[in-house]
């Protein structure tokens, strides 16, 4: 009966784990996004078909799945780093990745980009 209070107690940090924000974690308008400034990175989280079916300008596409691995092929520990995804939770595991990763400068957009999808935004392409 021991380790049902384990598994109980396992699934409570992981929840926690996941709701949990990082640390110094800052949201921005994404309506001001555009990507004029060589140090700031726009990081597109969603799959490689969300992507092409819309996004912003100079964005760069590494799925959250793929992030821990190509993160650091990708961007560079000196950038400011935006990340734009589909819903909060995605966007905030990413920034948790990144921030153990090494990464200082790390900004989530408050709205997701699921406008992206019909390119009915103006900050999409």
């Amino acid at each position: 009966m021991w380790w049902v209070s384990v598994v109980i107690f396992i699934a409570i940090v992981v929840a926690i784990r996941n709701l949990w924000p990082s640390e110094d974690l800052q949201e921005i308008p994404c309506e001001t996004l555009k990507n004029n400034n060589s140090t700031i990175k726009l990081l597109d989280i969603r799959d490689a078909l969300d992507f092409q079916a819309g996004h912003v300008p100079g964005s760069v596409n590494i799925s959250l799945g793929r992030l821990p691995y190509v993160a650091n092929l990708d961007l560079a520990h000196d950038h400011s780093v935006i990340i734009m995804g589909n819903n909060d939770r995605r966007s905030k595991k990413a920034a948790r990745i990144l921030k153990k990763k090494g990464f200082q400068h790390i900004y989530i957009c408050m709205k997701p980009v699921t406008s992206c999808y019909d390119n009915e935004h103006s900050m999409c392409s």
